[in-house]
């Protein structure tokens, strides 16, 4: 009785200072970071700017592979045969004439990968630009570096109850060839990883999945604090019968529970006892979780609660489901105050990229997602160059190389008080033919997604102008493709 009369008086004295606005908190200087925290972190992009200033570019960077090919697609014929004659590298032109029925692209630019998908298997992919083919070859990591002029890669469909016998390929018609990047590009590679810490990531190896779809496992320290506080701060017990009555239980205890905690269980010493063991165990064992973090950063330590909620990736439970998002800027948050440079804005650069483990990722879900770009130019960091840095697809980027989303940094740039400048430098990269066909690619993509953002009609119409003058001076396949694609 005690207890609930303490509760029921926490309820009538609390006040709530804030609201929310958007999916984040915005603190009164219009940022979703505290005032005390933004001055933390432009000391350290000041001392980061100067050290970029003084050093010398040291690496060469190369662009990816990539080179001309022709596809084709067959659904009708003898496809088996089809198969032998692309093992046996027949000819473009003469397999087209043995196979008239196949779905013919030429002269597409092909971009090559390398890496492990989720089963840890070794693919290479090869990918066309403008018309996206993709073809991806499992466990031969040896035909990245073979030479492929004048040969084919496909996937051949044998068939079965649902999807008929088909096969689909490309064919090279040049070697696959790199070019170092001119210095200008270089250096926007090199400020992104000056400013984006190359020497870390912002989860730990053996992160734990967690999230509405993932069953979490406290190890026993942790589950015996969480249920000593849910003992203490009288949690309703969850009823199947009457859902209504217990979240509105639930919702009054959640508002309460912080206040009760400062007040009166944070003063029992089996509180600290079972927190710090807790915490302990954690560390070692991972099974956090919100609420486990929320007492360890205002009890324990905000540096513990970064590294707890580093130990776990949120995964969403649909596209509409913000819990990655905010997990990201918890860690952003924890990482500003905890002068955490490393993790800090890797967090950021996720929430602005929207680089998150979903089931889908809807673009009915973007809208609520903002980009938090203002937040980045007031802390003086040299954005265009940033994100230009991370736009740019490299052979031999450094380790742990940030690489943003073309489609949401097209956004975020949209916002940019610098349009002028960072419009200039994107249409200057695709009309530079000192620069690899495929990023100046990336760039022509890159200014289609800022100009779709681009609230201002007459401002678009005149971006579109400038965008249709600066592809004419890319080499004249890609014109063409251009134009068939328009």
């Amino acid at each position: 009785m005690k207890r609930l009369k303490i509760l029921i008086a926490i309820l009538l004295s609390t006040t709530f200072c804030f609201g929310q606005v958007g999916e984040f908190n915005i603190y009164s200087n219009g940022f979703i970071y505290h005032d005390t925290t933004m001055k933390q972190l432009e000391f350290i992009v000041d001392s980061l700017n100067l050290e970029f200033r003084i050093c010398d570019l040291n690496k060469t960077y190369f662009s990816k592979y990539q080179t001309k090919a022709h596809f084709i697609d067959l659904e009708k014929g003898n496809i088996k045969e089809a198969r032998n004659d692309m093992l046996n590298n027949m000819p473009f032109e003469d397999f087209i004439k043995k196979y008239p029925n196949s779905t013919i692209e030429k002269d597409l630019l092909v971009v090559k990968f390398q890496y492990k998908n989720y089963q840890d298997k070794d693919i290479v992919e090869f990918s066309s630009v403008l018309k996206e083919y993709k073809i991806a070859i499992e466990e031969r990591p040896e035909i990245y570096t073979q030479s492929l002029k004048g040969t084919w890669v496909f996937d051949y469909w044998e068939g079965g109850s649902y999807i008929d016998e088909s096969i689909s390929g490309f064919y090279f018609t040049n070697e696959f060839e790199k070019q170092a990047l001119p210095n200008v590009y270089s250096r926007m590679i090199q400020y992104s990883d000056c400013m984006v810490d190359t020497s870390t990531v912002i989860f730990k190896k053996d992160a734990d999945r967690t999230g509405v779809r993932f069953d979490t496992k406290q190890p026993s320290k942790v589950a015996k604090f969480i249920n000593y506080i849910h003992k203490e701060t009288n949690r309703p017990e969850y009823d199947e019968n009457d859902y209504e009555d217990y979240w509105k239980k639930y919702i009054k205890w959640d508002s309460l529970k912080i206040e009760y905690i400062d007040s009166v269980i944070s003063k029992q010493k089996a509180f600290s006892t079972l927190l710090e063991e807790a915490v302990d165990e954690a560390l070692e064992k991972g099974g956090s979780s919100d609420e486990f973090e929320e007492y360890v950063g205002r009890y324990y330590s905000r540096k513990a609660e970064l590294e707890l909620k580093r130990g776990r990736i949120v995964v969403g439970g649909c596209s509409m489901d913000n819990s990655p998002r905010i997990h990201a800027m918890n860690i952003a948050v924890l990482s500003a105050e905890t002068i955490n440079w490393e993790t800090f804005l890797r967090a950021h650069l996720d929430i602005m990229n929207d680089r998150f483990e979903r089931i889908s990722d809807g673009s009915y879900a973007w809208a609520g997602r903002q980009t938090y770009i203002k937040e980045l130019e007031e802390l003086s960091i040299n954005v265009s160059d940033l994100l230009l840095g991370i736009s740019l697809r490299i052979e031999n980027p450094s380790q742990n190389h940030y690489y943003g989303s073309i489609g949401r940094l097209g956004r975020a740039l949209s916002e940019t008080e610098n349009s002028n400048e960072i419009e200039s430098k994107m249409l200057e990269m695709i009309q530079d033919n000192q620069l690899d066909d495929y990023n100046r690619m990336i760039m022509y993509y890159l200014f289609l997604n800022y100009n779709h953002y681009i609230e201002d009609e007459s401002k678009k119409k005149r971006n579109s102008d400038k965008l249709e003058n600066a592809i004419q001076e890319l080499p004249g396949y890609l014109v063409k493709r251009i134009k068939m694609e328009e």
